[in-house]
């Protein structure tokens, strides 16, 4: 790779790095807590590929490829480079959702978790909890908060394939996208009729119990949660789970 592409290179890169993050759409990508780390890596980039191409003209013309007999190899290859940048920079890649997640009933593959207390759940009458949060008290909580207890979650809905039954789903990312999986409940009780019509992928609000000793090795760790009130709200504005 010569000089010229290379340095084209760079500064596209690190361009697309802090206008991710400038924009908030960096949460596509990575979690939020490593903002200042693309930030600073966007910057740190752009800045050297600045000083090369100042350097380069200082000198009048980019500097050969590093053959010293003046041969130069075609750059067309190299500059293949520049389309992954430039897609992210122009054309932003939507967030993972459910064209991601299997139909599977039982995704999320798990070892045989050690119990543990939590905390107990927040007073009121069905509290909020994230659907990180109740798969693992369904299947980690040794002191039983979610038993009898009305609770509320959040996720876009996924119609099972072997069943045409439901869950809520997330998409869980434990440092970037690239490590994405996904993450449900089963929704038991009245669903159906509260769903009729509703597309896969739509963002609901979901009110009910989960049914204790449904977290275990036969359902791979997936609580069922028979359902007691369903409304569809809008997906949020950073649609991962951590």
């Amino acid at each position: 790779m010569n000089r010229e592409t290379a340095n084209v290179l760079l500064l596209l890169v690190g361009g697309t790095l802090i206008k991710i993050a400038a924009d908030g759409s960096y949460v596509r990508y990575v979690k939020p807590g490593l903002l200042q780390y693309l930030v600073a890596s966007g910057l740190v980039i752009v800045v050297l590929a600045v000083a090369a191409i100042a350097a380069d003209v200082r000198r009048g013309q980019a500097a050969d490829d590093g053959h010293a007999d003046g041969h130069r190899h075609s750059t067309r290859p190299y500059w293949m480079l520049l389309v992954p940048a430039a897609v992210i920079l122009f054309v932003a890649p939507p967030a993972l959702g459910v064209s991601s997640v299997g139909s599977s009933t039982a995704p999320q593959t798990m070892t045989a978790p050690e119990k543990s207390a939590f905390p107990p759940l927040p007073d009121g009458a069905a509290p909020e909890l994230s659907l990180l949060d109740v798969i693992g008290r369904a299947a980690r909580d040794s002191t039983g908060s979610l038993d009898g207890r009305e609770i509320t979650t959040t996720g876009f809905v996924v119609v099972t394939a072997d069943n045409g039954e439901f869950d809520l789903a997330r998409v869980l990312i434990t440092c970037c996208a690239a490590d994405a999986r996904t993450i449900r409940v089963h929704l038991d009780g009245n669903v159906g009729g509260n769903l009729d019509g509703i597309p896969e992928g739509t963002w609901l609000s979901v009110t009910g119990v989960v049914v204790p000793g449904s977290a275990d090795a036969g359902t791979n760790y997936t609580p069922t949660l028979t359902v007691t009130n369903v409304v569809r709200i809008p997906a949020p504005a950073n649609t991962y789970a951590y």
